[in-house]
């Protein structure tokens, strides 16, 4: 394996940080903000992703303190569509570092590159994964603040989504460290595509800014673009401001509509009007119930169409059947005559 470049911690002080619990192979990726590699945990030979803060960030106080954050987010958090966190420590020089699960995959940017838009029931069951995550994170007051597809870890071994990188998170209710505030004002933290309406105004964030973005994220994986017909960062944040979402089952007419609605909803400008993550959950399981109901009807309806002959000759054999039986009951004078009219009417109506 080649050196990394310098601006990298080099995988010798990486090591010697780590011990000889891991043995760190190669490097992942790399960003803005800091490097992933990829390790083995000797003890139960498993694979695991170490992201060290980059060496520009590491000297920053704010940089320092939000990837700590992420740290402790995260391992707060367990739940089969969050990515685990499995310890949190630092280099010789202080720089910080998160070993992290391992994701055979790629992100939801990449495969929706690769791919284009999902089929309505692939995109179904992200918005669920994608939800259930974030419920889990907002009932411990954490509110991510970055859902985006470059957030989203696709699993290909589990053929699931994992929600990832909680670096900008923030806490409802924070306390002790957390309550220090880690953006100066007027300071724009996140992606103008995906951020909500009161984090482009610099009002209260809440869970609800998460709902917003699981929105738009919604409108990009079933149509490949966003709610809007925006292309720079300023049109973003004038349409989410001003604009009006494009009219999703014109654009999908495959999707459920219920579920086009519950997107439509996501993205209301008014955080209070919004579903909750835990709402969306609910919605969408229930309508895996509904779809699942509404196929086993179909399947009924087309099985009487199907054998809608073999239906009248049972229904005509049936009624032959009885007429016989009620003809002699009458001859014998077990039964009166009037029986015979109302059953041969009867049978009559049934074929």
């Amino acid at each position: 394996m080649t050196d990394p470049p310098d601006h990298r911690p080099t995988l010798d002080q990486l090591q010697a940080a780590l011990g000889e619990d891991f043995v760190v192979e190669k490097v992942l990726g790399e960003g803005s903000v800091a490097t992933v590699y990829q390790a083995e945990e000797r003890a139960l030979g498993r694979t695991v992703a170490v992201k060290v803060l980059g060496p520009a960030k590491a000297g920053e106080s704010e940089s320092r303190l939000r990837f700590e954050r992420e740290a402790r987010a995260a391992a707060s958090l367990s739940h089969p569509n969050l990515v685990d966190v499995h310890r949190f420590g630092e280099l010789s020089d202080g720089t910080p570092y998160l070993v992290m699960q391992y994701v055979r995959g790629r992100t939801l940017e990449d495969r929706l590159a690769a791919e284009g838009r999902l089929s309505s029931i692939q995109a179904k069951q992200v918005l669920l994964e994608v939800a259930s995550a974030l419920a889990a994170a907002h009932a411990r007051s954490i509110v991510h603040r970055d859902v985006r597809p470059a957030n989203v870890l696709w699993d290909d071994a589990q053929q699931k989504a994992l929600l990832a990188d909680f670096g900008i998170a923030a806490l409802t209710t924070p306390t002790g460290p957390d309550a220090v505030r880690l953006t100066r004002t007027g300071q724009m933290l996140g992606i103008p595509k995906y951020m909500s309406p009161e984090q482009l105004l610099d009002q209260e964030i809440t869970e609800a800014a998460d709902v917003y973005a699981l929105g738009v994220l919604g409108y990009e994986i079933l149509t490949g673009d966003g709610p809007y017909d925006a292309a720079t960062n300023a049109q973003w944040i004038t349409a989410h401001l001003q604009g009006t979402p494009k009219d999703l089952t014109a654009l999908r007419p495959d999707i459920d509509p219920r579920i086009a609605d519950l997107i439509r909803r996501c993205l209301n400008r008014e955080p209070r009007h919004r579903p909750t993550a835990s709402d969306l959950v609910h919605a969408l399981q229930s309508g895996d119930q509904t779809t699942s109901d509404e196929a086993l009807n179909g399947d009924f309806q087309q099985l009487l169409k199907r054998r809608v002959p073999q239906i009248v000759l049972l229904a005509a054999g049936g009624g032959l059947g009885m007429m016989g039986l009620v003809d002699q009951l009458v001859d014998r004078e077990v039964l009166p005559n009037v029986a015979y009219r109302v059953t041969l009417a009867t049978a009559f109506c049934a074929v």
